[in-house]
């Protein structure tokens, strides 16, 4: 087992990530739950695990990928100290004594299962946004820290991370574990489809709907501890529609010099400010940018944007709602994302990405590529069902180690 987090960018390496095979928790979720799960519509889970494995072949081939389920599980049976925090977490959320002695009589597999898989009828609400590993925690430089949801059906998602994080092996032999949000103001939340690591000492996070400013400063205190200097850029971005529910909607890394956006919101006159962040000794001095792209080049970060939709027409709107610009770096220019955006594989394309169809990975057809950075590849996944539940490829993923850029 790797035994190191580090997370220096967003398109390094990738040695090990985190996933969730879509399972049980989806077929718990109905009609009358579907606002309360934060889904618009119900999905099957069978296609969706179909899809999934898409996603699978082709990381499979490039790290280590570990599964939260799994994790929470070993974590339980190998560290004992583990399930008595967990049960005092449950407790002080509010749930019932005779479900949380329920809960403390079961072993770790079927404790994990009934975490994940929910209790109908007891109060206990499945997870359903679990395939959704990118948004409950974010690793940076060697660090391992829980997010801080904004709606409160997620708190069983990171209460899982923070016990993960705080208690398995692979993150105790390296003091990983970092958690900035036990003494945070009420309304503080910051999620991880917001928080992007542009260089060890480089963050893009995104303020809207599911992360704002006092997340920074919560972020900023922790960094703060170790590091004199760093720079935080900050994206502030509409509460509606839904499809710009985090940053990684509208922009995401692609290589060394190259970014994935969605024009009328990263490129446009609007109100939605960019904000550069110095922070020096604890200290916070900000700037204001036209435009993400402005406030990296200050810091000697110059990037090209390819545009989601390809800059045509309705396109650019109707291709960031299917997450459109949500794509996943496994290593420089070797990146995964939805097929079904045409557009945006055609603006891919016309930037010199040969296009693989991951399909053709699951089958044996084609290898999956992570040398060669002059030769950048998109992997394309069919599907219909996953992307209903309003996310892409980095949305289900949580990387936990990546090699060092040169």
């Amino acid at each position: 087992m790797i035994a190191q987090v580090n997370l220096n960018s967003e398109v390094g390496r990738l040695r090990s990530v985190v996933l969730h095979r879509p399972g049980p928790e989806l077929e718990n979720m109905t009609p009358s739950t579907i606002k309360e799960a934060l889904y618009s519509d119900l999905l099957s889970t069978a296609p969706a695990r179909k899809e999934y494995r898409q996603l699978e072949a082709v990381l499979s081939q490039v790290c280590v990928p570990f599964y939260i389920d799994d994790l929470l599980e070993e974590t339980l049976r190998e560290v004992p100290e583990s399930k008595a925090y967990l049960m005092e977490k449950l407790a002080a959320s509010g749930i019932g004594a005779g479900l949380l002695a329920s809960l403390e009589s079961m072993d770790a597999k079927a404790l994990k299962d009934s975490l994940v898989q929910g209790i109908p009828g007891r109060g206990m609400n499945p997870l359903y946004n679990l395939y959704f590993t990118r948004d409950i925690g974010v690793c940076f430089n060697a660090h391992a820290m829980p997010t801080h949801m904004a709606t409160k059906v997620r708190s069983g998602e990171i209460l899982m991370t923070d016990t993960i994080y705080k208690y398995h092996p692979y993150f105790t032999r390296n003091r990983a574990w970092v958690n900035p949000w036990e003494n945070v103001a009420a309304g503080t939340r910051l999620e991880g489809g917001d928080f992007q690591v542009a260089a060890p000492d480089v963050f893009v996070i995104g303020q809207g709907a599911r992360s704002n400013r006092q997340g920074v400063e919560a972020f900023i205190s922790i960094k703060s501890k170790e590091t004199p200097l760093f720079h935080v850029i900050t994206q502030e971005l509409p509460n509606e529609p839904e499809s710009f529910i985090h940053l990684d909607m509208v922009f995401t890394f692609l290589d060394r010099r190259r970014c994935m956006a969605y024009k009328p919101l990263i490129m446009g006159h609007n109100s939605y400010k960019t904000r550069l962040l110095r922070v020096e000794n604890g200290q916070i001095r900000e700037t204001v940018f036209d435009t993400v792209f402005d406030a990296l080049h200050r810091l000697g970060m110059d990037y090209e944007p390819v545009f989601c939709g390809n800059d045509k027409g309705v396109y650019p709107d109707r291709e960031q709602w299917h997450s459109g610009a949500n794509f996943f770096a496994f290593a420089p220019g070797k990146i995964m994302g939805y097929g079904r955006n045409l557009h945006t594989i055609e603006a891919l394309s016309n930037a010199g990405f040969e296009v693989v169809e991951a399909w053709d990975v699951v089958e044996g057809k084609a290898k999956v590529e992570t040398g060669n950075e002059d030769k950048p590849v998109v992997y394309t996944l069919e599907s219909s069902e996953l992307v209903r539940g309003g996310g892409g490829c980095r949305c289900m993923t949580m990387p936990l180690c990546r090699e060092d850029l040169d």
